[in-house]
């Protein structure tokens, strides 16, 4: 495991794309949000892409975590649906740190749009079954689990220590 290369799982709306802006920025770490940078390299939003299949947007994302698996000191937030491919998670299970961002789902729902992410598009419910079925997957493929249940502050020391401690 290196301790140069972070990746950041979780449920859409767990936190991971501003607990990995500021873990980089704390750490002097470049940043990756891995849904941007399949937008950069496929010049196609999301929904685009999800418009076209869901598969294709997963093909194009086990092709990202293979490139991205190569970076060193980088912070990366993964799309929520990246544990669905376990293929994606063997890219970065030697290369990384891989840590699940834990969040109820009822505070996620308190925090995000529905309407902005593709798969949360049909509703509240939706996120209630995508927990149920991804859950037990961050929990499977993860190094170490982080509860994201109080500030933003204490989520960021306790990846810290856990990198300093445990790598």
């Amino acid at each position: 495991m290196n301790k140069e290369l972070i990746l950041l799982i979780g449920m859409p709306g767990a936190g991971k794309s501003t607990i990995g802006r500021l873990l980089a920025s704390k750490l002097g770490y470049d940043f990756c949000d891995m849904d941007l940078y399949i937008e950069e390299k496929t010049n196609k939003a999301v929904k685009e892409l999800f418009a076209i299949s869901e598969d294709y947007f997963r093909a194009c994302e086990s092709e990202a975590c293979l490139e991205l698996s190569k970076k060193k000191r980088t912070v990366i937030a993964s799309g929520g649906g990246v544990v669905k491919r376990k293929e994606n998670i063997d890219a970065f299970k030697d290369k990384a740190v891989i840590i699940y961002i834990s969040r109820s789902v009822e505070d996620i729902l308190k925090d995000i749009d529905t309407e902005s992410r593709p798969l949360l598009k049909d509703g509240k419910a939706r996120l209630y079954s995508l927990y149920e079925e991804r859950h037990k997957l961050y929990e499977k493929y993860c190094h170490y689990k982080v509860a994201n249940d109080g500030t933003i502050s204490d989520v960021l020391d306790n990846i810290i220590k856990i990198i300093n401690k445990k790598c």
